[in-house]
């Protein structure tokens, strides 16, 4: 009933939950914390390629992506991506509503990443 309450008001204030970003250069260092880091495209898009450590729940699966996640732990680190942040948002907003409390992701997603990881082996 919460949890129904917290999002009906989100939606009638017209308001989105922001979530909290992490850029692409700062997540290496925030890996050596171990988050859980979660890739929340689909199986297709984390096979051909994804963040070294990072597991698949597709937030678009035919199971419900909260029941995937119902086995975390609600204070773990995790941290989110997908392919250019939107799918990221959306999960993000559902974990937090789901009690989630600890829980960020990755500004402009696996593109973002793997422009920084050019940027870096340039150098």
């Amino acid at each position: 009933m919460k949890k129904i309450i917290l999002i009906l008001s989100i939606l009638l204030s017209g308001t989105t939950i922001q979530a909290q970003n992490i850029e692409a250069n700062k997540l290496a260092e925030k890996l050596k914390k171990q988050p859980l880091l979660i890739d929340v495209r689909t199986t297709e898009e984390y096979n051909e390629g994804t963040i070294l450590g990072a597991m698949n729940l597709n937030l678009n699966s035919s199971d419900s992506f909260l029941k995937l996640t119902e086995h975390i732990e609600k204070d773990r680190e995790i941290i989110l991506f997908c392919q250019s942040g939107v799918r990221s948002n959306e999960a993000y907003e559902q974990l937090k509503s789901d009690g989630f409390k600890n829980v960020s992701q990755l500004e402009g997603g696996y593109e973002r990443w793997l422009e920084q990881e050019e940027e870096n082996s340039s150098k």
